[in-house]
């Protein structure tokens, strides 16, 4: 199994979120661009609501842009975005369940936070044998919420343990467990 490897270059961050900190609205109008595929694809872990996702994401990005000469600079900004993202979804999540909108958080876990196993979602997956493709995405989907949230953030998203475990809220070693755990799921599932 090969990781398809994203690019990312920091000082390309550092430079964008600098521009749009001074009121670049390029520099924010292609942070938006760049960034909100990967939100929206996120926020589909966690529930089928589209219209929640986009406000929150609407949100996000209307509050980086009014604080924005108050924020702290960043050389990852996918990785600031996801964090700002999942907190602000959380939010919505928790207020709905306070207005009996969501039975409980263990209905949200059963019924809204799987992956959509598109081959979008799976993208960092890079194999050209259809079948052992299909065994992978079949074995996925039987890993726990919180083991492909991790694989999404870490392959898809190329954020390290460390972010992961800040955006989840979770320690560090957690996300090494999980991740480790996933991964030798998949890997005994592959070689069957």
């Amino acid at each position: 199994m090969k990781v398809l490897k994203l690019s990312y270059n920091k000082q390309k961050d550092i430079d964008l979120w600098t521009d749009m900190k001074f009121g670049d609205k390029g520099a924010f109008n292609q942070i938006f661009e760049e960034h909100v595929h990967y939100l929206t694809n996120y926020g589909k872990t966690f529930t089928a609501d589209w219209d929640l996702v986009d406000d929150c994401i609407q949100e996000v990005f209307c509050r980086i842009w009014i604080l924005r000469k108050e924020l702290k600079t960043t050389d990852n900004i996918r990785f600031y975005l996801m964090a700002s993202f999942r907190n602000e979804l959380m939010k919505s999540l928790q207020k709905r369940k306070k207005f009996n909108l969501i039975a409980s958080w263990s209905e949200l876990d059963a019924k809204a936070a799987t992956f959509d196993m598109s081959a979008e979602n799976l993208m960092f997956l890079e194999n050209n044998d259809g079948r052992l493709s299909q065994k992978i995405k079949e074995i996925f989907i039987k890993l726990t919420s919180r083991q492909k949230e991790i694989i999404y953030l870490k392959y898809y998203n190329e954020l390290s343990f460390e972010e992961i475990s800040q955006v989840m809220q979770i320690s560090k070693k957690a996300v090494y467990n999980a991740l480790s755990k996933a991964m030798m799921t998949l890997r005994k599932g592959v070689s069957k």
